[in-house]
């Protein structure tokens, strides 16, 4: 629009969010004003920013450790290449310190401008990143500054309602994402395709609304009008479990906890960074520390990189020495002070406080302790016993029963199938978290 436009005009003013149309020969002007710099005002403090990839508050270690977790991350990046892939939700799942976050952090910030469209990621204790009211908001910001034509089709959507970022997910989401790609669909039928990604979902403070933005989700990819796709990361709970297995087929998952290159990843990053230490402390990396030393952290990591990186990050404390260090976390001497690994046994004792069947769950942690008295090595069991069964008739519930309710310990336990009985029938066995079970045994020491 041009002042030429309004020559000569008088005795007006313009005010609200006008929207000017000038129909001339083969043209036409569209003049919004939404009264700020950019139309979203109204949204921007109900917006995560912490909760962005690269945010400041977000750990630059985060990451993986350079030629370490390559098939998972090959597997991902395929995927994002391929935008015409039929599954449009990828779930990468995994226990407790697994290294899920790790591996979304280094997708986001190794993919190409323009592939990762948003992303969030959820942070239990920290207030700014722990509300899944703001999951949308955060998004949809992130993808109104990517596409242009979102963010007219919000700010217009603002400018009506703004009250909308105070509205329940399900309106957030219709009026910030649905409604805007539909109406881009409208007018174009070649929307590029981009990704998502969510990750610690489980983080999320509330469950019920994990499930509630998990379910838009899951609705979502089912209309080919939003050019979207979704890279959620979790710990394995049966409500996440259970609402990401209606999504729409096909969608794909990767379970770390039973992929077998695991030790192989972690022994890597063991010996590159024990490399690292040695040189910054004057030590013989060809001695310390060592074959056997490794593999016993190895042993004690149960396949999950935060063991690794909780004993890297202990043992390279520049104000001790890294020799003494690691004899105290391998048991040889005592911690002149609190342990090594207080940090992972809290995060294991506030994820135990959140199971809400309280009474089940000391009941199951006293079989636990008892039958880890028996057999200190979880992890080695004869293929015959059937501990379901034993600890269904101990605690007077079924089997079924006790199965359902043992998904919860999916944060700390891999259950492998074996064959069993004169038929091979097919059963699990529970695999333990090496450090979640010395948790609970010193939490049972500490309350005995």
């Amino acid at each position: 629009m041009t002042t030429a436009q309004l020559q000569g005009a008088y005795g007006f003013s313009i005010s609200g969010n006008p929207n000017f149309t000038n129909i001339g020969y083969m043209t036409q002007t569209h003049v919004n004003n939404y009264g700020g710099s950019h139309g979203l005002e109204h949204m921007e403090k109900f917006v995560s920013f912490s909760a962005f990839h690269n945010s400041p508050i977000q750990d630059p270690d985060r990451k993986c450790h350079p030629g370490t977790r390559l098939g998972v991350l090959n597997r991902i990046r395929n995927w994002f290449n391929n935008t015409t892939s039929a599954e449009r939700a990828f779930w990468l799942h995994g226990p407790a310190g697994a290294g899920k976050s790790a591996i979304a952090q280094t997708i986001a910030r190794s993919c190409n401008q323009g592939q990762v469209a948003a992303t969030f990621f959820f942070y239990r204790s920290d207030t700014s990143r722990n509300d899944g009211n703001c999951l949308f908001t955060t998004i949809a910001w992130q993808l109104a500054f990517l596409i242009p034509g979102v963010k007219d089709h919000i700010a217009r959507a603002l400018d009506r309602r703004p009250d909308l970022p105070r509205m329940d997910v399900e309106t957030q989401f219709e009026e910030f994402i649905l409604r805007p790609f539909q109406a881009l669909k409208n007018v174009s039928t070649h929307l590029r395709s981009h990704v998502v990604i969510i990750d610690g979902v489980d983080e999320c403070i509330d469950d019920k609304l994990q499930r509630r933005f998990l379910k838009l989700i899951g609705n979502a990819i089912k209309d080919n009008h939003i050019p979207l796709r979704f890279l959620i990361c979790s710990r394995p709970e049966a409500h996440i479990q259970e609402t990401i297995d209606r999504f729409p087929k096909p969608n794909l998952q990767i379970d770390l906890a039973s992929l077998d290159d695991a030790n192989h990843d972690i022994e890597k990053y063991l010996k590159d960074e024990f490399s690292r230490i040695a040189s910054e402390q004057d030590l013989d990396s060809t001695t310390w520390p060592g074959h056997e030393k490794i593999q016993q952290v190895i042993y004690k990591s149960s396949g999950q990189f935060i063991y690794a990186s909780t004993v890297i990050r202990c043992v390279s404390d520049e104000y001790n020495s890294a020799v003494a260090q690691l004899d105290i976390i391998l048991g040889l001497k005592p911690p002149s002070s609190k342990s090594p690994f207080a940090e992972l046994d809290a995060l294991f004792m506030d994820i135990l406080e959140r199971q809400p069947d309280q009474a089940f769950l000391m009941t199951f942690l006293a079989l636990l302790v008892a039958r880890l008295s028996i057999t200190p090595d979880s992890n080695q069991r004869a293929g015959n016993d059937d501990f379901h069964l034993d600890d269904a008739m101990v605690m007077n519930v079924s089997e079924y029963e006790l199965h359902r309710k043992l998904r919860f310990f999916a944060r700390f336990v891999s259950f492998w199938p074996i064959l069993h009985g004169p038929r091979n029938r097919t059963k699990t066995i529970p695999r333990l978290n090496h450090r979640f079970s010395c948790s609970v045994r010193r939490e049972n020491n500490q309350t005995a």
